[in-house]
């Protein structure tokens, strides 16, 4: 493994990063334990492979890059060794030693796209019938979806200042038209 440090060095009078030598990076690193965290020198780690080498890079960066580029790394490594935990496998690849020759002959799958999607164009087209029919049938829909079907009298008796008796009977309407809807 070889390993270059590029610090920002004066050279001709101006700040620019410059190649340092092992014994100026060690330097480096010792007086910057000394230092407050806001004072140090900050650098990032980028490793390149080179055919079998593999060559690391320390650059010296600004604190704000470096911190945009430390919580990226601290992700990725996370990720990596998360990753590290299950293996892929191609369900197109076949299982040895058995007669299965895709794994999805042998892999369950109880979710149904065509039916999702059937199920969701019903539901729209259930809402354009209902916007149709009377202007407040969509929103008992999204109340009767979201499983307050009995606790949602009381809201409509306020939001539109109805009776209780006159929110029950526009919701047996809604349920009669719902039922209707669906026989077609």
């Amino acid at each position: 493994m070889k390993f270059t440090y590029l610090v920002y060095k004066q050279v001709n009078g101006t700040r620019q990063l410059a190649a340092a030598t092992q014994e100026e990076w060690d330097a480096i690193l010792e007086k910057n334990r000394r230092l407050p965290l806001e004072q140090r020198r900050r650098f990032m780690k980028d490793c390149i492979e080179d055919g079998d080498e593999v060559d690391c890079m320390y650059i010296e960066v600004p604190a704000s890059e470096h911190r945009e580029w430390n919580s990226k790394n601290t992700i990725r490594q996370k990720n990596r060794k998360l990753g590290m935990r299950y293996t892929h496998q191609s369900l197109d690849a076949g299982v040895p030693d058995t007669d299965v020759e895709t794994l999805h002959e042998c892999v369950p799958s109880g979710f149904n796209l065509e039916g999702a999607v059937a199920d969701q164009v019903l539901i729209e087209e259930l809402k354009c019938a209902l916007r149709a029919w009377q202007p407040w049938a969509e929103e008992l829909m999204d109340l009767y979806m979201a499983g307050a079907k009995r606790s949602c009298t009381n809201d409509l008796c306020k939001k539109y200042r109805l009776s209780d008796r006159t929110v029950q009977r526009r919701k047996e309407a809604f349920e009669k038209f719902v039922l209707e809807f669906l026989k077609k």
